[in-house]
């Protein structure tokens, strides 16, 4: 019987190994902090959370929009998820609408009390809304995500989807003399930017909250932002990401460099010699810098106190880890130990494939989703091609815009080669006129300093009820999230101005 007892607990012990055995773990084909077109996981807006004993203030609902916005031929529709609240809502109040981006949504900005437009909210008597994005969440206009379908994905029929629901609440609601103002962070701030743009008769006025205005193909101004943030913060920290990435691409040159790279960073496999997968390799590791950098000091969540420029530079800068190489990896480890993750997926064809198969409604579904938008308007493809960021940061082009490029063809369909990215996103700014063109009055448009996106907005006033607010050493949609104690005294003047804006509008 004894020998039994303890032949069982070695067999128990040696099934608790295994299991716990990286064999027995599912290599991840993107990892959380992999930062995709500028977009991590969690969309381009991060989502706080609100205290769960407290009471939702939202109730949820959907709305029939018709898939085709500009085709009358075509009546069939789909039901669009929003969210509303009339809380604070007094008779005669404005309608504030948060237009959602690239992500599916939940109530977060409708039941925190404490987020800038919320308070503007209850101190004018707003009543709220929030609109799903198309596409996104439980936004689906069709149950698939082919090329066929994603033509109903663009701008111009999420606008319409903004305007027709601002005429249904309306109805619904029976608002009269409404000023409908409408909010929107990251790619959801450029849209609320254009809806007062295309549709100024519904929308009364607009901020705008770090909307990248400007489509571009190569934004080479991405990657030249995040050295000058952590350049400014501290030049060696700069200066040791620098002499890293020189190292890394020394060892990428030869098979034994490769495999040394490859166990230093905790890649699942072995790195290739194939250049895809080596920028693959190069956009996870550059996207570690990206990411924090981008949301620094953002009042959510981890970005509040954690993941912050100051953090990020002292491991960059801790001698202790060893040489410039080491403490490179060290930041990578560090964010996978936070998100639980054991290797680096590089499989860039398994990335493709996960693309090219992604399903609606899912996670992976909103990364087709966007990346697409990115093919067919946009690009804002963060290539290494800029002299200041080779001599500064990567030592040699290390992502290419190209690599970007010829992806839109390998995920959707061959029809989308350069020439045909390069075209659509020259129809974008013809569309929308640009930063610099742009003819929307009553927009209040946020950028700070250290976002990476701040190069695609509106900087300077292009008429005079446009007021755009650069906030220095502030980041990503900052603006929008509550006070914190890390706030930049620009960053409360900025949220001053805005909350006089929206004042005056709606006292006008």
């Amino acid at each position: 019987m004894r020998t039994l007892c303890i032949l069982g607990l070695v067999l128990l012990a040696f099934l608790v190994i295994n299991d716990a055995s990286p064999l027995n773990k599912k290599k991840p084909i993107i990892n959380k902090r992999h930062m995709i077109r500028g977009r991590l996981s969690h969309g381009l807006v991060p989502k706080g959370t609100v205290d769960p004993t407290k009471q939702r203030r939202s109730s949820e609902s959907y709305i029939t929009q018709k898939i085709d916005n500009f085709d009358s031929s075509n009546t069939a529709t789909y039901q669009q998820r929003y969210w509303s609240s009339d809380e604070w809502y007094k008779p005669g109040g404005p309608q504030f609408l948060m237009i959602g981006g690239e992500s599916g949504e939940d109530p977060y900005w409708v039941d925190d009390g404490t987020l800038e437009w919320t308070k503007l909210a209850a101190e004018t008597g707003a009543m709220v809304f929030l609109l799903e994005h198309r596409f996104y969440g439980s936004s689906q206009p069709t149950s698939d995500l082919t090329f066929a379908s994603l033509k109903y994905l663009t701008s111009e029929q999420a606008l319409a989807d903004v305007n027709s629901f601002i005429t249904a609440m309306n109805s619904q609601f029976n608002f009269t003399n409404p000023r409908w103002i409408t909010f929107g962070g990251s790619y959801s701030g450029a849209l609320s930017a254009w809806a007062r743009q295309v549709y100024p008769n519904n929308v009364y006025a607009a901020v705008g909250s770090s909307g990248p205005v400007q489509a571009v193909v190569d934004m080479t101004g991405y990657l030249e932002t995040v050295y000058s943030a952590l350049n400014n913060y501290n030049p060696a920290c700069a200066t040791s990401l620098y002499n890293g990435m020189l190292q890394i691409n020394k060892l990428m040159k030869t098979d034994s460099g490769r495999t040394q790279v490859s166990s230093t960073f905790q890649v699942c496999d072995t790195l290739p010699a194939d250049a895809d997968n080596i920028a693959y390799f190069y956009e996870a590791i550059l996207g570690n810098y990206m990411g924090i950098v981008q949301y620094s000091e953002d009042n959510v969540g981890i970005y509040a106190n954690e993941l912050t420029i100051p953090e990020l530079c002292k491991r960059q800068m801790d001698s202790s880890i060893g040489d410039d190489m080491a403490r490179v990896a060290n930041v990578n480890s560090w964010l996978m130990q936070m998100e639980g993750e054991w290797c680096l997926g590089i499989d860039y064809n398994g990335y493709i494939d996960y693309l090219k198969n992604a399903q609606a409604g899912g996670s992976d579904g909103d990364y087709r989703s966007w990346i697409w938008q990115t093919c067919n308007e946009y690009g804002f493809y963060q290539s290494t091609d800029s002299s200041l960021v080779i001599n500064n940061m990567t030592g040699e082009i290390v992502i290419p815009v190209d690599w970007y490029v010829k992806q839109c063809a390998q995920i959707y369909d061959s029809s989308y080669d350069n020439s045909t990215v390069y075209s659509k996103v020259d129809a974008t700014n013809v569309q929308y006129k640009g930063q610099n063109g742009f003819t929307g009055t009553r927009v209040t448009l946020p950028n700070g300093t250290n976002d990476p996106w701040h190069v695609l907005g509106v900087l300077k006033a292009t008429n005079n009820k446009v007021y755009p607010l650069l906030i220095d050493g502030t980041s990503h949609c900052a603006d929008m999230y509550a006070a914190g104690s890390n706030d930049k005294p620009g960053l409360t003047a900025a949220r001053a101005s805005l909350r006089t804006h929206v004042i005056s509008w709606v006292n006008e």
